[in-house]
């Protein structure tokens, strides 16, 4: 039998874009007439039928969700799939699951071939890398549902379910202050990303609100995974800059920081406290670090999806609705023992 032909054949034949071809076959205006003729003669000669994408703008449905996430192996991600899942088979859903790796034209990809594989809808957590918001503009002009969750790219008319990382940013690093942290170094995200972006903004409300000056010497920025805590840190120490405590926008910020403790100054990790984003997993085990913003990940996962479902199903409408979930203040030691509350398999 005869393989059918897909964009991504005319794409790779015509060296364009899956999302140029498309656009070329749909009469769009970012294509010139030239570039959309000659992909129409070679869809025509290649016997291209637009079936795929086509099918699921219709009423029937493939009964699939796309997911896309940064990271796969860390804690909270692992519980929004989790959630993800638990609402997808409450209402016979499968979710197909790819990873980014927090690159760019990986996420691309992804979204790319599950459009091409049918699914009724996306949830995607966009990488750090992502800027170039085409493939977002394009699921947008081709009606499919697609909801954010805990990073988003703003004003794409996307609906997005996060937490607000300003205020719970702002309220754990005042409690830090009250706690008697005075000079609070900031490993932070890149501020192209929400999260890097508001996550930012909090710690400097926290501190002009409990009337310290903000030095921008205690602030490295860098990414969301290990990597980026460990040479964030390292960074940080080379400055010779004074400091009691750090706030680490990610958990695996936070530990990639302390490894680095342990090789610069191991006794820091008694007298530096640290404030991070997201856990372990295993907090109510190991004691560092010391404070958490706790993100409840599979909430995030199961209200996404129904979400997404009720996009799916016509009753909301994609609006560019932020709707945020609740955060907890928590302090290792103090708020546990681990309740099954805390456990993936909630």
């Amino acid at each position: 039998m005869k393989k059918k032909t897909t964009l991504n054949d005319i794409a790779k034949t015509l060296k364009l874009t899956k999302v140029s071809i498309s656009k070329a076959l749909r009469d769009h205006p970012d294509i010139s007439e030239q570039t959309r003729i000659k992909v129409k003669q070679l869809a025509q000669e290649m016997g291209y039928r637009p079936n795929l994408i086509a099918r699921s703008l219709t009423s029937s449905k493939s009964k699939t969700i796309g997911v896309v996430v940064p990271k796969i192996a860390h804690n909270f991600f692992a519980h929004v799939v989790g959630g993800i899942q638990k609402i997808a088979d409450k209402y016979d859903y499968e979710i197909l699951l790819t990873v980014s790796d927090e690159n760019e034209e990986l996420e691309k990809q992804h979204i790319e071939s599950l459009v091409a594989m049918q699914v009724d809808g996306l949830l995607v957590s966009v990488s750090m890398e992502t800027k170039n918001t085409e493939i977002y503009q394009w699921i947008r002009e081709m009606q499919i549902p697609l909801v954010f969750f805990d990073r988003y790219i703003p004003d794409l008319g996307f609906n997005s379910v996060i937490i607000n990382d300003k205020e719970a940013a702002r309220n754990g690093v005042e409690e830090m202050i009250m706690r008697g942290s005075k000079k609070i170094a900031h490993l932070a995200g890149y501020e192209h990303i929400s999260i890097g972006k508001e996550r930012r903004l909090g710690y400097k409300d926290a501190l002009e609100k409990q009337g310290i000056e903000y030095d921008p010497s205690l602030v490295v920025e860098g990414g969301f995974g290990e990597n980026s805590g460990y040479h964030g840190f390292k960074e940080l120490a080379s400055r010779g800059v004074e400091f009691d405590s750090i706030f680490a926008v990610t958990f695996p910020v936070g530990l990639g920081s302390y490894i680095a403790m342990r090789e610069v100054d191991a006794n820091m990790i008694d007298n530096i406290a640290m404030l991070a984003f997201g856990d372990s997993g295993v907090r109510g085990i190991l004691p560092y670090p010391r404070y958490y913003v706790d993100q409840p990940g599979m909430d995030i996962g199961k209200k996404a999806t129904e979400l997404l479902l009720k996009e799916i199903n016509g009753v909301v409408e994609p609006e560019n609705k932020l709707v945020y979930m609740d955060t907890q203040f928590v302090e290792t030691g103090k708020n546990f023992p681990v309740s099954e509350k805390n456990l993936l398999m909630t």
